[in-house]
């Protein structure tokens, strides 16, 4: 079952990223259980949600690193029975993907062996994404984002955003 909504990773209240003010971009969030699956079905809410919002210039890229940290956040982040939040930034001068998990483990960059099956993970988003970090979350666990920028991108300066609501649904 998957939830849209504010940002909970546990059963205490914890913070993501703050609410973005009226006018300024909007974003979505939802949330998934620690699953194999997960980042398959947070790559298609990103993809879905960035569709939806006519931002589709690198989505490819965008997919691509929400696999990758969502992966990242299942296979290092997560303690058993725990979410991850997954949000979806349309901001004035760029897109941005966080992954919000409850670990206190945070990643690092590494270069694996030839022959190693994983740990290029990434790699992969600072190879893909314009700028890609780790933040500090109130509550448990940290941020992990990944960030394209528009002008780079060819995508033109987010228009105003006069309706609909902000939050979970915009």
């Amino acid at each position: 079952m998957l939830l849209t909504m504010a940002s909970r990773l546990t059963n205490q209240a914890t913070d993501a990223a703050p609410d973005l003010l009226p006018g300024t971009g909007r974003h979505r969030t939802m949330l998934f259980p620690r699953r194999r699956t997960t980042p398959r079905t947070a790559r298609d809410f990103v993809a879905a949600t960035l569709t939806e919002w006519g931002e589709t210039s690198r989505l490819d890229d965008m997919r691509l690193c929400t696999s990758e940290l969502v992966t990242n956040a299942v296979l290092h982040g997560v303690p058993v029975g725990r979410l991850v939040l997954v949000r979806v930034d349309s901001l004035d001068a760029e897109l941005r993907i966080e992954v919000h998990d409850s670990g206190e483990n945070r990643p690092t960059k590494r270069v694996p062996e030839e022959s190693a099956l994983d740990g290029r993970g990434l790699l992969i988003v600072a190879a893909t994404a314009d700028s890609w970090g780790v933040k500090e979350r109130t509550g448990p666990g940290k941020c992990v984002w990944a960030a394209f920028d528009r002008a780079k991108n060819g995508a033109a300066s987010l228009p105003p955003h006069t309706a609909g609501p902000q939050g979970g649904t915009s």
